[in-house]
Parts: structure tokens; C-alpha cells; sequence
């Protein structure tokens, strides 16, 4: 006696990856949604304590919380900062690739 495969299984692989996509599109709403409808924290939590106990209940904004805190506050002016380009972007090497150019900076530093 063969068993029928799951109704999922019988839909075409187009219709399949759509209601993953979906799925996964209303997932990320209702996370958001979620976070602005709870209660909010004590604004002299540490934020990283926060995010770190909040990982499960908000996985997709914890990630993007890890990107955003990560990036470490300058106490340099921009100008001082990035005074080197003009060292090193000249009329006869104006064709630097982005790469060669933040290289060329991040070992001046």
C-alpha cells in the first residue's frame, strides 16, 4: 500500500519557493511588528545586554542590531580622516579600483 507524498510535495517548484519566500516575508513582518508592540526597555539597559538576551525572540533584527553596533564611533573629523586621498587620487592616477584606494588608506592609518 503506497502513501500519497505530502500535499506540499505535489505543488510545482514555482509555487513551492513562493510560499517559502512568503512565509518567510510574513515571518519578518510579524517580527518587526512584534518589537515595536512590546513594552519597551528601561532606556538605561545596556543595549548590548538587550540585544544579546533578544536574540531568539527577534532573530532577524538581532543580526541587524550585531551590524549597526559593531561600527565603532570615530573620534577623528572626517577631514583628518581622509586627508590621504588626496595623496593619493591624482590627474595621472585617477584609475584606482575603490579596492586599491581603501588599502592604500587603511595602511596609512
Amino acid at each position: 500500500m503506497s502513501t500519497a507524498p505530502p500535499p506540499n510535495t505535489q505543488l510545482p517548484i514555482c509555487e513551492r519557493m513562493m510560499a517559502q519566500v512568503t512565509s518567510a516575508v510574513d515571518s519578518q513582518f510579524n517580527e518587526d511588528d512584534q518589537f515595536f508592540l512590546d513594552p519597551k526597555e528601561s532606556v538605561k539597559r545596556d543595549v548590548l545586554e538587550f540585544w544579546s538576551m533578544s536574540e531568539s525572540r527577534y532573530p532577524t533584527l538581532y543580526r541587524i542590531a550585531k551590524d549597526v553596533l559593531a561600527a565603532q564611533a570615530s573620534s577623528v573629523p572626517p577631514e583628518s580622516a581622509f586627508s590621504g586621498c588626496g595623496r593619493y587620487v591624482t590627474v595621472l592616477r585617477s584609475r584606482l579600483e575603490p579596492e586599491a584606494l581603501q588599502a592604500m588608506l587603511c595602511l596609512n592609518s
